[in-house]
């Protein structure tokens, strides 16, 4: 049986995910979260895909879909043609964006998902199941996780086995269900889908559109829930990779998955890449994963980390529970519960504090607004290429932006903006007001 055509949505600002970037293309191991996405529908079978992307990651797209040898031309049995969205608009104006490509693919059924909630891939091998095997005249499948505390989602309303509609973020305590909406639908024909989206926006409230247009959806046809069991993680704010890096972790640990062909597992579940060197008395933990070409050092301390390619963690180093993403250089710190970006290095002495002495989950500022995290312990979001001095020390969930120079000894407590130079005291107070103003 022909698998319905595969829409991807890739297309969003990732402005909650600062000071990191371009969250579907970091690697952790030896693909990107949307490589590994993709290649887990093409392994099930799928072959026709659209992938909705920024123009400036389109790209970016059509070298992955070249690797999994599909046809950017769209017309081919094997294809993967690329719309692009001008701007992050919204869920329903990707779907849109998709609508010129998807007429090239002829009518019928349409699966809808996306990279940003990452799950095993076993979820997609149950929902395409369940869509072959579908009863006579359904109009689609939802796929969706039961939650035993509230979760700033979508929830579904149910009647007997149909779902009736889509609660969007109903408020804790007010969930019509336990069931959390995931975005992997199944559509019996994505031109209705794009008709519905359509004319939910000439309504003119530009809020949950999609789940409104599901819901509309909904009330017309039939559409049942698939109940996944499997681990999940939805990653919408830079401390998320840390839930993702540790998921991943663990299915490579288990032979679920495997971080890719030219990882070596040791002591089930320590994976060391191609050219890595250890140096006698460091020691890596499991589980943990060291890239291609990255160096831990003497008395160094790795432990359910990820280090990317070209890393080093220098002399009596402590790197735990963090991801380092590529050429990261550390020299006698402690890096706790942090994600570090490419190109980043702290001086000696550095530490991330990622514990709160009163014992309180660690919030961090998105936006200038405070969000409790959920994580009891939480150090430093650090990007791209910044570099931070001597014996300074950043407090539980800071984040830094890229290029940013931190000097010697100095204590950041909140957020400082991308190329900010910070030498003392005062040029952090400026810089830090430039960032969000007081709060």
């Amino acid at each position: 049986m022909t698998q319905p055509i595969v829409l991807v949505l890739a297309g969003g600002a990732s402005t909650r995910f600062w000071p990191l970037r371009d969250k579907l293309f970091i690697e952790l191991g030896g693909q990107s979260l949307l490589g590994r996405h993709l290649r887990a529908l093409r392994e099930l079978g799928c072959e026709r895909f659209v992938v909705v992307t920024r123009p400036d990651t389109a790209a970016s797209v059509e070298a992955l879909g070249g690797a999994l040898g599909l046809d950017p031309s769209a017309r081919s049995g094997r294809s993967l043609a690329v719309a692009v969205q001008a701007e992050a608009r919204g869920m329903a104006d990707a779907v849109l964006a998709a609508r010129p490509a998807l007429e090239k693919l002829g009518e019928g059924p349409v699966y809808v998902t996306q990279a940003h909630d990452v799950v095993e891939s076993r979820l997609h091998a149950e929902m395409l199941e369940a869509w072959s095997s579908r009863p006579a005249g359904l109009s689609g499948l939802v796929a969706t996780a039961r939650v035993a505390s509230y979760f700033p989602g979508g929830y579904l309303t149910l009647s007997g086995e149909r779902v009736t509609s889509v609660v969007e973020k109903p408020g804790a305590g007010k969930e019509p269900s336990d069931l959390v909406n995931l975005v992997d639908h199944v559509f019996a024909s994505w031109q209705e889908l794009c008709e519905a989206l359509a004319g939910e926006l000439k309504m003119g409230d530009p809020d949950d559109v999609y789940e409104r247009a599901l819901s509309r959806l909904m009330a017309a046809g039939e559409f049942r829930a698939h109940v996944y069991e499997g681990p999940w993680q939805a990653l919408k704010y830079p401390w998320h990779l840390l839930d993702v890096m540790e998921l991943l972790l663990d299915l490579w640990r288990r032979g679920v998955e495997s971080p890719g062909p030219e990882y070596e597992q040791r002591e089930g579940g320590v994976f060391i890449g191609r050219d890595v060197r250890v140096y006698p008395g460091a020691h890596v933990v499991a589980p943990a994963l060291i890239g291609h070409g990255s160096i831990v050092w003497q008395n160094a301390l790795v432990r359910g980390s990820i280090l990317g390619p070209r890393c080093v963690v220098g002399f009596g180093s402590e790197v735990a529970r963090s991801f380092l993403v590529e050429g990261v250089e550390l020299h006698h710190n402690y890096v706790g519960d942090s994600v570090l970006d490419r190109g980043a290095s702290l001086g000696f002495g550095a530490v991330t504090a990622n514990y709160r002495i009163d014992g309180r989950s660690v919030p961090s500022a998105i936006g200038g607004v405070r969000v409790d995290s959920g994580r009891m312990k939480l150090g430093l979001m650090l990007g791209a290429g910044a570099r931070i001095g001597v014996n300074t020390s950043t407090m539980p969930g800071v984040k830094i932006g890229a290029g940013a120079l931190i000097g010697p000894g100095i204590r950041i407590t909140r957020d400082v903006p991308g190329g900010a130079r910070v030498l003392d005291e005062e040029t952090l107070r400026q810089a830090q007001g430039r960032q969000y103003g007081r709060f």
